[in-house]
Formats: structure tokens, sequence, C-alpha cells
């Protein structure tokens, strides 16, 4: 069955491709401003690449999801501007990325031992809003930049509090959180 979807994926990604090659490219002198209305489902033909992503992280939810507890990083936790150090060792740096995100790493939910890795340089990371409508959960994807690799990999993940609802803010949400899913999806070419 995975294999099967795989193929379907490549197949998809193969048609993209010549479909973007076939056509001219556009002057970007004058972009246009697209807008994207959230919905509930995401469904082909798309207007734009964005759209076509989240449909990936839609159907990547749905056919990969299997719910785990991750444990919080025991340990010390120090921070400065862009970089979280965990213990002595692991550290993870953070760019392009909206610093709110920060304390998903700041209060240990996600930190380089759950990828076993030593440090990671993670960026564009951005919660899924369309993904859950429950209150109690918030998916979210980034971009993992490794060592010797050319293109960034695209990582999934859930952070799930069961205290939470409608009225909870960001800090009061993480606050009682933990990640309940994480995995790696596709990389960027």
């Amino acid at each position: 069955m995975k294999f099967v979807t795989k193929i379907k994926k490549m197949k998809l990604i193969v048609t993209i491709l010549l479909l973007t090659f076939s056509f001219g490219c556009k002057s970007q002198n004058n972009p246009e401003k697209v807008e994207t209305e959230k919905t509930t489902e995401l469904k082909p033909p798309f207007k734009n690449q964005g759209e076509q992503e989240k449909y990936w992280a839609q159907e990547f939810f749905k056919e990969e999801y299997k719910k785990k507890h991750y444990s919080k990083f025991v340990g010390e936790i120090e921070k400065s501007e862009n970089k979280i150090k965990f213990g002595k060792v692991q550290y993870v740096e953070l760019f392009d990325t909206n610093s709110d995100y920060n304390l998903i790493f700041e209060k240990g939910l996600f930190y380089p031992d759950i990828l076993s890795a030593i440090s990671l340089r993670i960026g564009n990371l951005e919660e899924l809003e369309f993904l859950s409508k429950n209150p109690k959960v918030k998916r979210f994807w980034f971009w993992l930049y490794q060592p010797n690799m050319a293109n960034p990999q695209v990582y999934l993940f859930e952070l799930t509090n069961e205290k939470a609802n409608e009225k909870t803010d960001w800090k009061s949400f993480i606050k009682n959180a933990e990640l309940t899913f994480v995995k790696n999806g596709w990389i960027i070419i």
C-alpha cells in the first residue's frame, strides 16, 4: 500500500515538474498577491505551489499519522537569539521562523535527540492551522537543513494540550503541551 502511494506521489511530482517547465515563467517585477482561503479539505487542482504543499501535508497526516507521546527534555536549556542549547552538547538553530515558536524548543517539547541528532538547523517553522479544528491539537511543519545535503527535508509534527480550549493563548497552550507526532515528509526541490 505504501509502495503504491509513493508511486502515485512520484507521478504527481513528475507531472508538476513537466507542467512547470512546459509553461513560460512569469516576470517577478509585479508579483500578484495570492490569498488562500482556509479550507477543511484541500483537493486538486491547485492555484499555486503553496496549496500543493499544504495538500501533501494534509494527505501525509491522513496516511502516516500515529499518535505517540514523546517526553520533554530533562536538563538545562539555554537560549540565545536564534539558538537553543540542550545540556552541554545538543542545540537547535532557528531561522526564518516566528519567534513565538521558539517556546516549543525553550520548553523542551522538541529537541535534537527526538530526531537522533546532536544539532538541528530549522527554518520556515509554520503552524498548519487548516489541519486541526480541535483547539487541543496544533500541527506544524518545518524545513530541516542537514550537513552534506543540498536540499532541506520537510518535517511535520503535532503538539497536543488536553487542557486547551478555544480561549487558550499560545503561551498557555505550550505550558501544558506535549509532542504527540513527528515524522519526515519529503525533500524540498
